[in-house]
């Protein structure tokens, strides 16, 4: 025992008597003895109950544990991690162990564990000077502006790059929606739209970028970047019909860091997402939107937050607002003598009792798939050839024919297997 804890013992052992008579206050003994007087109280009380003995430390004469959790759960963890998580950070890990493994234990005894076992975390942070962006306040209310982007990476750790697409809430850091399509496009974004607008309603505003699913991005020759954004807000394009239809505010950003609630959250999902997927045995798109649908309100009950004011801003859906014609990528065309057109250098069939020479829209949706409307109603559509041509003139996006393979080749491929 060092000879200033003797010293330190001695004068407790001193003066606690003292003040524990009346002889000297509680802040005076605290003062005397470097200590906040709460201590002091606290120890007046002990040596009130146990005299002398209450400035003996109770682990004197204990042997000290080193080892909280048994060498058989330490080396099941470090066997799960190798096995079962490898590479995945070790936050990611922890919360599998309670989620999968049935395992709840502390994060920083699951990171000793590892590091003991010689195990390193995958990611680390740079120490490098970051260069400094001026902050913005977030929104008082709910409601009051959505933040849309999307994040292209090898989310089913395959190799194969497809995309995020996602909104938060910038007071609540709430994820309004997640959808995942094989690269950014509009019917991605429109799935975002569909699961924040029936989850919460109608926000007061969007932050987004440039990107063509939102405005046109040919570019606007002799003009400054201010001048072509504010050019940008006035352009037609489906995402602000729909803004202006339900008087939604459109907010452009200048650089990704602009819009860093909603770059942060990438990040905490790559670094969360595909390890999941990879332990699951989730491979495809289909699967990872399934799982989303099923996790995200988890996500959001232990990632939210409180509001500044605890009002909102979501406003209904109007009650004569079609969400599924609205949230549809439409197309006009125009029919045969037999009821055929083209679209994209494909031929297809409509399915109507009246279907020759008709002019109606050409609906593609996640939703629904391959629809026509026509006069008010909903009508099936038909691909009359066995595949989607591929053509040098053809301009169809590669989610759209993905989307017209899934709801229209499937039954054919069935049907001839």
């Amino acid at each position: 025992m060092s000879t200033n804890y003797q010293s330190v013992q001695k004068r407790k052992a001193y003066y606690i008597p003292l003040c524990a008579a009346g002889k000297i206050s509680e802040r005076h003994c605290a003062k005397l003895l470097g200590m906040h007087y709460v201590s002091v109280h606290d120890l007046k009380v002990r040596y009130k109950k146990y005299g002398e003995s209450a400035f003996i430390n109770g682990h004197k004469g204990l042997q000290y544990q080193t080892k909280k959790y048994p060498d058989d759960l330490r080396s099941r963890i470090v066997h799960l991690y190798k096995t079962q998580w490898t590479d995945a950070p070790f936050a990611t890990f922890h919360d599998g162990l309670y989620r999968y493994h049935h395992i709840k234990m502390p994060y920083n005894a699951v990171r000793l564990i590892l590091k003991d076992a010689g195990l390193k975390p995958p990611r680390t942070w740079s120490t490098a000077e970051k260069i400094a962006h001026k902050p913005r306040d977030e929104r008082a209310r709910s409601g009051e502006l959505v933040q849309m982007d999307a994040s292209t990476h090898d989310w089913l750790m395959d190799g194969t790059y497809i995309t995020l697409h996602g909104g938060i809430d910038d007071a609540t850091h709430t994820v309004t929606g997640l959808y995942f399509c094989k690269n950014e496009c509009r019917l991605g974004y429109n799935e975002v739209l569909r699961q924040t607008w029936t989850r919460y309603g109608i926000p007061q505003s969007y932050y987004i970028d440039r990107h063509s699913s939102f405005v046109i991005s040919e570019r606007k020759r002799g003009r400054t970047l201010t001048e072509r954004l504010e050019f940008s807000k006035t352009e037609r394009t489906h995402f602000v019909d729909l803004c202006s239809e339900l008087n939604i505010e459109i907010i452009l950003a200048l650089s990704a860091q602009a819009k860093g609630r909603i770059e942060r959250l990438w990040q905490t999902l790559q670094g969360r997402l595909p390890y999941m997927f990879r332990y699951l045995g989730i491979t495809d798109i289909d699967g990872a939107n399934r799982f989303i649908a099923s996790w995200l309100e988890e996500f959001n009950e232990r990632f939210a937050v409180s509001p500044r004011d605890s009002g909102s801003a979501w406003m209904p859906i109007p009650k004569d607002f079609d969400l599924d014609y609205k949230l549809s990528l439409k197309f006009s065309c125009h029919s045969d003598s037999m009821g055929y057109f083209t679209f994209h250098d494909c031929d297809f069939r409509l399915c109507s009792p009246l279907r020759a020479f008709k002019n109606f829209e050409f609906c593609l949706s996640e939703q629904y798939g391959v629809r026509a409307y026509m006069d008010g109603s909903y009508y099936p559509v038909e691909l009359a050839e066995r595949c989607i041509q591929d053509t040098v003139s053809d301009a169809m996006p590669i989610v759209e024919k993905d989307l017209i393979a899934r709801y229209l080749l499937s039954d054919i491929r069935a049907g001839i297997a």
